[in-house]
């Protein structure tokens, strides 16, 4: 069954926009059909009292429990193309990422800066449609982007290709909260590894291959949230 994005309000709910236009039109809904929503925090199962072509309208029957990730990830990436990126966001949405922050970095070829409140939009539906895929209620943060210099801090870990002993499931045992970044077409720079060690971050590998720069933050996400 699909899950709806509506506001839950003292054991009532509301659904508006595309979402009510939907329910009610594609999904032909109707008054005391039972449906599945979430806020963005909780997910229940409701029932429906009015259903309008732009308003639906209802009752929560029950909060259905949630399987959490095991940590709190925010996915800092540099973005690559545009199929690419999203890509990042829906299947990191789908593994359970909590943020996403695009970083820029020397060798970061895309320029994400530019229309970012279009990018931003266009983002945040890539993860909301991921949400409902993957029936979570947990919508995923996208954070404004920032420069690598200004982003890089203590704790943090960097996926790098010429770390060699460090696997990542070592460094993020025990764990609750961290911060993972994956570099761009090319990689980080040397410059860039030795600032983001003077700061405290550590350097980790993904494994033996060097990959993709989508495949290397899929990889990070799927690594630290399966564990």
């Amino acid at each position: 069954m699909p899950q709806y994005l509506a506001e839950v309000t003292d054991g009532k709910f509301i659904i508006k926009g595309d979402e009510a236009r939907h329910l009610s039109g594609v999904m032909r809904a109707k008054n005391g059909d039972g449906i599945k929503i979430f806020d963005g925090v909780k997910k229940y199962s409701a029932v429906i009292e009015s259903a309008g072509k732009t308003l639906v309208q209802g009752r929560v029957t029950a909060e259905i429990p949630l399987r959490l990730p095991p940590r709190n990830l925010t996915l800092c990436f540099a973005p690559v193309g545009r199929t690419e990126t999203e890509e990042i966001l829906d299947k990191g949405t789908q593994l359970g990422v909590y943020a996403f922050l695009p970083v820029i970095t020397e060798r970061t070829e895309q320029d994400i800066l530019k229309k970012w409140d279009t990018k931003n939009d266009r983002w945040q539906a890539v993860v909301l449609a991921a949400v409902k895929q993957c029936e979570t209620s947990l919508i995923p943060q996208i954070l404004p982007p920032a420069k690598f210099e200004n982003a890089i801090a203590d704790g943090d870990i960097i996926a790098y290709e010429k770390e060699e002993n460090t696997p990542l499931p070592k460094i993020i045992s025990g764990k609750k909260n961290l911060r993972i970044f994956t570099g761009p077409v090319g990689g980080f720079t040397e410059q860039e590894i030795e600032l983001a060690l003077g700061r405290g971050a550590k350097t980790a590998t993904l494994g033996v291959n060097i990959m993709r720069a989508e495949t290397a933050a899929l990889a990070a996400a799927a690594i630290a949230l399966s564990l």
